[in-house]
């Protein structure tokens, strides 16, 4: 099977951002649009495969040199995700052009990949075929438990949060959206207080990289507030559309009267209701592990749990590439 692979460039941009959509496992981290808000940070070594040169992609793998390194390429250094994106699910076909990639890093000086899958609960159509092929060519290097509630299904919360979202309510507990700069403005401010009062850290994002992403993906993400009886913000929660299906919580924030009232269990409990009521079927509450991907942040998954959520797996993988460019994929 020939495969037509070329390296991105801008001019592909826009197919490239068309195409995502379009895919099995494509994520708004995949895009463009968010990769380039890093800049120069990253040396872009993405991918492009083509059915026919520069007219059809059938697949595209966002990749850039891991940092400090000299032949280690990640997919992506700067995204939760990546891996290959593509519009075709056939385990062989897949494998195939997996074989091509790989041959490609390897012609550019490349010994390693480190490849992140899309938890498979985030596809279109659930497909891991993909993890037979890795761990046959790599290691794995982390496995982060990841929650979700399938919105499109009955979900229910326990008993305990129940009476929690109650008692917030008749305290005085308010929910609105942000929909001015000044709300995304004043959520960092919490988010800041927050982390440093609670884990002595600082947000991933700064201020004018989360109101340039705000810009990059508008209406593709969401913040929510939760507010006092008095007007206080007390909580609140910065959602990206990762895809048509799927919004996930990147931040999740509260001050301590915020805590006290019960603010954070209304906040997502209306933020879980309005996004069952919308044309969304997963609400992603992300990782519950540690930095190692394997200790548990046991208070954390049984925060979400109580909001009824299920648990995928994040995988992540150390690929040998000369391992995975001649690997047989078992078809005969």
């Amino acid at each position: 099977m020939v495969h037509h692979i070329t390296s991105y460039d801008d001019s592909v941009k826009q197919a490239w951002d068309a195409f995502v959509p379009t895919t099995q496992a494509g994520t708004i981290m995949h895009s463009r649009r968010f990769l380039e808000y890093h800049g120069k940070r990253f040396e872009d070594e993405s991918l492009c495969i083509w059915s026919d040169p520069g007219v059809r992609l059938k697949a595209a793998i966002p990749l850039a040199r891991a940092p400090n390194t000299t032949d280690v390429v990640a997919s992506h250094p700067g995204s939760t995700f990546g891996g290959m994106i593509a519009n075709v699910i056939d385990p062989s076909e897949r494998a195939s052009i997996l074989s091509a990639v790989a041959g490609t890093l390897l012609e550019r000086g490349y010994r390693k990949l480190v490849y992140k899958t899309v938890p498979a609960i985030f596809g279109q159509q659930f497909d891991e075929s993909d993890l037979r092929l890795l761990l046959r060519a790599g290691t794995v290097r982390r496995a982060d438990l990841w929650s979700f509630i399938r919105v499109d299904r009955a979900y229910a919360f326990s008993a305990k949060r129940r009476a929690s979202i109650k008692a917030a309510e008749r305290k005085g507990v308010l929910l609105r959206q942000g929909q001015q700069e000044a709300d995304w403005v004043a959520f960092h401010t919490l988010l800041c207080s927050n982390l440093q009062e609670r884990h002595s850290t600082v947000p991933v994002h700064s201020l004018a990289e989360m109101l340039d992403l705000r810009r990059r993906l508008e209406g593709e993400n969401q913040l929510w507030l939760a507010y006092g009886p008095d007007g206080e913000i007390l909580a609140g929660t910065w959602c990206f559309a990762y895809n048509a299906e799927t919004l996930h919580t990147q931040y999740i924030a509260s001050n301590p009267r915020g805590r006290e009232l019960g603010a954070v269990d209304y906040l997502l409990a209306g933020v879980i209701d309005a996004t069952a009521a919308s044309s969304f079927k997963v609400m992603s509450f992300g990782i519950n592990t540690l930095s190692d991907g394997y200790a548990i942040n046991t208070n954390l998954l049984k925060q979400k749990l109580r909001f009824g959520s299920g648990v995928a797996v994040h995988w992540h993988f150390d690929v040998d590439l000369e391992q995975l460019a001649k690997a047989d994929a078992g078809f005969s």
